[in-house]
């Protein structure tokens, strides 16, 4: 029965890579003069490469544009597993930058980018999540980051006044705001999914991030090294903290699901909740008029070591096997530019990677796109998407049995077992990743 699942899903992305939908609604590429740029995207960001290259076509009209969506990175890795087996990959794709779009890199599936001058044009962010053996592999469209999203209509209604340049700046301050909601008559200010484990590990990563890091900068490198544990204080802490923020949530949130997240924030029935900046767009789809707003984590106990927390999302990189080279390094130039990137965030609402853009932003992200542009706050970097595969999935679940109400050192023993165990089964890994690691 299972290799007969395996050989229909097998059919099926042969057949989604063999019959792609073009542009112009056909399945032929057009005239022999005409250039055809096959563009593998998540679909969410689809909207925008299309408005993009609406405009590029307009000066370059003997090139149009296949673009194949995927709906989630786990179909769109599936996908891009059937065009390598294939040995037909697409001219281009645009994916979440992490550990497999590396190993795209590594297996030489991508063309490099240094030598295309696009990356002249990137803010600053972890560089080596987007580099492999000293150049770069991918250009960086969109900036990611994690934050606190709150309905700000019922926290102006309980007389908070959030902007650019008042919102909490410290744990201690993030709890007596909690105070003062609740003080208004909001029980349980706090919303998260208990059944969902991204859901409730949000505030762990903005912690990790933010503090761990903070403390120590090469934090899951020395925990490599066996110079720290899953188990030790500096992770434990993190559970006395989530502790604290227990009472202002509510206990039926573990049959809650994300998108009931969602509505206990519009609702404002629980106006707070922890995830990443993209969340607003889920929001909009629900309630397109709320006051909302983004804030910077603020976990820290000292305010003067608060931090933004931000990364570079989603990447667009060029495949090595193209025949058209030069036709997919232009398009990439004009994505990358400013005319081209502010296309492209305006139609998807993303904060961008680019240095120079002029999206209309969403009103949400005013405060992040400010202590941007200002660099009012240090930025902690995403390092995660740098651990051993497969340990953020234990580290998950084992945060969601935590927050079920097992106890803190139990399940950090696990995970400490299971990050061993991961370390063993992959010496390579560790190998490579402490051998290319740079010193922070």
């Amino acid at each position: 029965m299972k290799s007969v699942l395996k050989m229909f899903v097998s059919l099926l992305v042969i057949l989604l890579i063999a019959v792609p939908v073009f542009a112009n609604g056909s399945t032929e590429g057009g005239n022999g003069d005409t250039k055809t740029i096959t563009f593998l995207s998540l679909s969410t960001q689809g909207n925008g490469i299309k408005a993009a290259f609406e405009e590029y076509q307009k000066t370059h009209p003997d090139v149009e544009l296949d673009l194949v969506p995927c709906t989630t990175v786990t179909d769109f890795e599936t996908v891009m597993t059937g065009y390598i087996a294939a040995g037909t990959l697409p001219d281009m794709y645009l994916t979440q930058i992490g550990a497999v779009q590396q190993e795209y890199a590594a297996n030489g599936y991508v063309r490099m980018l240094g030598d295309t001058g696009v990356m002249e044009n990137v803010v600053p962010g972890d560089s080596e999540t987007i580099m492999y053996n000293g150049d770069y592999f991918t250009f960086p469209l969109i900036t990611e980051g994690v934050a606190i999203t709150v309905n700000n209509e019922v926290i102006k209604e309980a007389g908070i006044v959030l902007d650019e340049t008042h919102y909490p700046r410290c744990f201690s301050e993030f709890l007596e705001m909690l105070d003062q909601l609740v003080a208004a008559g909001i029980q349980y200010p706090i919303a998260i999914a208990g059944k969902d484990a991204s859901s409730v590990t949000s505030f762990a990563f903005q912690y990790i991030y933010q503090v761990i890091y903070g403390k120590d900068p090469n934090w899951y490198a020395n925990l490599l090294r066996g110079e720290h544990t899953w188990n030790d204080e500096l992770y434990l802490d993190m559970f006395e903290k989530y502790g604290q923020l227990k009472p202002y949530i509510s206990p039926n949130c573990l049959g809650m699901d994300q998108n009931g997240v969602y509505r206990a924030v519009i609702s404002g029935e629980s106006p707070i909740m922890f995830g990443a900046l993209n969340v607003v767009a889920s929001i909009r789809q629900i309630a397109p008029d709320l006051d909302v707003l983004c804030l910077p984590s603020c976990f820290t106990d000292d305010p003067a070591d608060q931090t933004i927390i931000l990364g570079y999302g989603d990447g667009v990189s060029i495949c090595s096997t193209t025949d058209i080279p030069d036709v997919c390094i232009d398009f990439l130039k004009y994505l990358a530019s400013d005319e081209g990137s502010t296309i492209y965030g305006n139609a998807t609402q993303s904060i961008l990677a680019t240095k120079e853009n002029h999206v209309n932003s969403d009103p949400a992200n005013d405060i992040v796109t400010y202590i941007m542009q200002n660099e009012t706050l240090p930025v902690s970097p995403m390092y995660s998407r740098q651990w051993i595969p497969g340990v953020k999935e234990v580290m998950k679940t084992a945060q969601q049995n935590w927050f079920a109400g097992a106890d803190a050192q139990t399940v950090c023993d696990e995970i400490q077992a299971q990050h061993d165990r991961l370390v063993a089964a992959n010496p390579d890994w560790v190998k490579n990743f402490l051998d290319t690691y740079t010193e922070k």
